[in-house]
């Protein structure tokens, strides 16, 4: 049993990796955020701007480099500059957490609402990934594992939220949160959704993507593998 269980957790672990392209750009969910609580803690908030921007300059040279793929270190060195910017417009290193903490209460209140008008946000993040049919997604023996994973997602970003919010005038306390829900937690719990989401689609006995698109009569074998 246990044999099994690693076996397929490996085979889930493979394919979210390969799912979240980012899970490798460290910089702005660790590198970034305690470089600049550490500086702010010991000089001031002017030297932590400079230096965390000197840290940026320097990470875009060393991937330019490397020749790695700039997509998504680009994203995350914008992000990094904005947070930068907010924290010396507001004038406190609490500042630089905050647009992370309204990213992640926006996909929370998005996700809520998509679960009250009953089409989980979870259905169309799949969707941009797998391109597969909208029509299978919306099957009701189908939609009820979407549904359970969003709920599990808004859960964790609202208390992800909620403890920045509670915290928000200790930068310090808001780096450990930040490096504690970083690139590894997420992974976790994507696998964890992928998991619970292939269980839920067995127990409910639906089609799988495939013998939904060739029109297969029931009974079905089911999804086995993708979520």
């Amino acid at each position: 049993m246990y044999k099994r269980f690693k076996k397929q957790f490996s085979e889930i672990k493979s394919e979210v990796l390969g799912l979240n392209e980012s899970q490798n750009n460290v910089f702005d969910s660790v590198l970034a955020p305690v470089f600049f609580v550490l500086l702010n803690r010991f000089f001031d908030l002017n030297i932590a701007i400079i230096g965390t921007g000197f840290l940026v300059v320097l990470t875009i040279i060393y991937r330019v480099l490397r020749k790695d793929d700039l997509k998504f270190a680009f994203i995350g060195v914008v992000g990094t500059i904005v947070a930068l910017l907010i924290a010396r417009f507001q004038g406190s290193a609490s500042g630089f957490f905050l647009p992370g903490i309204i990213r992640d209460l926006s996909i929370a209140l998005i996700g809520f609402v998509s679960i009250l008008i009953r089409r989980p946000f979870t259905i169309y993040s799949s969707q941009y990934f797998r391109k597969w049919p909208m029509e299978w997604y919306l099957l009701p023996s189908v939609k009820p594992a979407y549904n359970q994973v969003a709920i599990l997602w808004v859960t964790f970003l609202s208390l992800k939220g909620g403890l920045q919010i509670l915290f928000f005038n200790n930068p310090e306390i808001l780096a450990i949160i930040k490096l504690s829900t970083s690139n590894q937690t997420t992974l976790i719990l994507l696998i964890i959704s992928y998991f619970l989401g292939l269980r839920k689609l067995k127990n409910l006995k639906g089609p799988s993507v495939e013998e939904f698109k060739n029109n297969v009569s029931p009974p079905w074998k089911g999804q086995e593998r993708g979520f």
